[in-house]
């Protein structure tokens, strides 16, 4: 956001082995399977897959259907109002991740998380769209096998995924989400670049948007009122194009199959009477000062609801958890109904 910086969290430059990130103060489990979800959250409905003999088994030959691998990308702006949002991520991810492990019983998928804004650094770490393998004070997360994004072979994927989604508050205020995700699954997924191999014809997309500002070149707030009230925040460039070439563009990377593709937005929503008030300064005459709120999103609500498989949720929540408790069923209906290409 133009005008306003927070300062830029600390994140520890060796791997803590126990305790708490340093980060975010939150408690990191040694490995991804040691973070499922809770007995007393009952037991969570498995994804139907084929079951011919009626074993209760999944016949592992050629006519097997559904969804055998999911490729997830995160897209996090990383602009000085984000603090609380982050936090609230990296919160929330493992008991996401170990409900996705249970319920879809996945052992294949491809992870990467993605900067909404601009990052200053060279080649790689510096395009926008490409995968982040370092926190926003250049820790190495310790990505297995050398790329860009996370696999199933990470020993510790909350832990790596801690690291990565560390994106701190000190990054660019002119958020080019949809930028950022379209060259993310587009043309950086081709050979010799840097997400090389992360999209794969035969997994589904999972993309999760959070983000306190709209993307749209349209906002001309040039001395936005930062008091809460529901307005746009900013005069940024933003991302080109609109909802339906968004829309057209991440289909056309799935190869033309919109249910091939769910989209998950954490938003403001002040301009449909939402939780999120808008964009506020603790003290209107320090733009360093606490922020609150969240610019309204018109245009990436828009773009998230095209989907068959999209939802919508406050940015400004407390806890992300019942979102991505109810997104799980989601992405379980979208593997149910996947057909992988022949």
């Amino acid at each position: 956001m133009v005008g306003l910086a927070v300062g830029l969290a600390a994140c520890s430059g060796e791997d803590s082995p126990s305790g708490s990130d340093e980060v975010t103060g939150i408690p990191l489990p040694m490995t991804m399977t040691s973070t499922g979800p809770s007995e007393e959250a009952g037991d969570i409905e498995k994804l139907d897959l084929p079951d011919p003999d009626g074993t209760g088994l999944a016949d592992d030959g050629s006519e097997e259907l559904g969804c055998q691998k999911v490729d997830f990308v995160f897209v996090i702006d990383s602009s000085g109002s984000m603090q609380d949002e982050q936090d609230n991520l990296l919160a929330s991810f493992p008991g996401f991740i170990a409900a996705i492990e249970n319920t879809l019983e996945l052992d294949d998928f491809n992870l990467m998380v993605v900067d909404a804004g601009q990052v200053l650094a060279a080649g790689c770490d510096g395009t926008l769209g490409a995968g982040q393998v370092r926190s926003s004070t250049g820790q190495d997360c310790m990505i297995a096998g050398g790329r860009r994004y996370a696999t199933s072979e990470q020993a510790d994927l909350v832990g790596a995924f801690t690291c990565m989604g560390s994106r701190g508050f000190d990054g660019s205020g002119d958020e080019q989400t949809m930028d950022s995700l379209l060259a993310a699954v587009g043309s950086l997924v081709g050979p010799g670049q840097c997400n090389e191999g992360f999209l794969r014809d035969d997994a589904i997309l999972v993309v999760t948007i959070i983000t306190d500002e709209e993307d749209s070149p349209l906002d001309t707030s040039f001395n936005p009122p930062l008091d809460g009230s529901c307005e746009p925040a900013d005069s940024d460039l933003n991302s080109v194009g609109d909802p339906a070439s968004w829309h057209a563009s991440l289909v056309a990377a799935k190869g033309g199959d919109e249910d091939a593709v769910v989209v998950l937005s954490l938003l403001g929503d002040c301009d449909i009477a939402g939780s999120c008030p808008g964009i506020a300064l603790a003290n209107p005459l320090d733009p360093t000062s606490d922020v609150s709120g969240a610019e309204p999103a018109p245009r990436l609500r828009a773009f998230t609801e095209m989907f068959g498989f999209g939802s919508v949720g406050p940015v400004c929540a407390d806890d992300y958890a019942p979102f991505f408790e109810e997104a799980v069923g989601m992405i379980d209906s979208a593997c149910d109904d996947f057909e992988p290409p022949a």
